[in-house]
């Protein structure tokens, strides 16, 4: 059985870099994993404010994937940076969106257990809407 290449739908993040801010370890390594299968590269996990904070500031990120809740604070604290700098982001947490902080609710969310196809497709939009030329295209 031969099957199709087709890089835009099996490849959806071919050239992008995701910073995963997320405090448990194993779910953080299984979101890497799953970015690099759609052709992503990861950075992280950050597992906490600080160690993404030092990752946004040395390293060019196209999308955050922020879990609410880290260790040393509230991605609600990440969340505004991140806005200054104009990286967007999705939102995953075990909490219900209504639950969140305001920071947060207005973001892309993918409740835990987190559904990947449904994450990869948020990251993937994401990232072609911050495109410059995605803009331009549409003109």
């Amino acid at each position: 059985m031969t099957m199709l290449n087709l890089p835009h739908m099996t490849r959806p993040l071919a050239g992008k870099t995701i910073l995963i801010v997320e405090d448990e370890i194993i779910i953080g390594m299984m979101l890497a994993n799953e970015i690099a299968c759609a052709g992503g590269t990861s950075i992280g996990p950050a597992t906490s404010v600080a160690h993404a904070l030092k990752e946004i500031e040395t390293r060019s990120v196209d999308v955050v994937v922020l879990d609410a809740k880290l260790v040393d604070g509230s991605g609600a604290e990440l969340a505004a940076c991140l806005e200054q700098r104009r990286i967007p982001f999705v939102v995953v947490s075990g909490y219900d969106k209504a639950n969140l902080p305001a920071a947060l609710r207005a973001a892309p969310f993918v409740a835990k257990p987190v559904s990947l196809p449904l994450l990869i497709e948020a990251i993937g939009c994401l990232a072609a809407a911050s495109e410059p030329s995605a803009a331009a295209a549409d003109d």
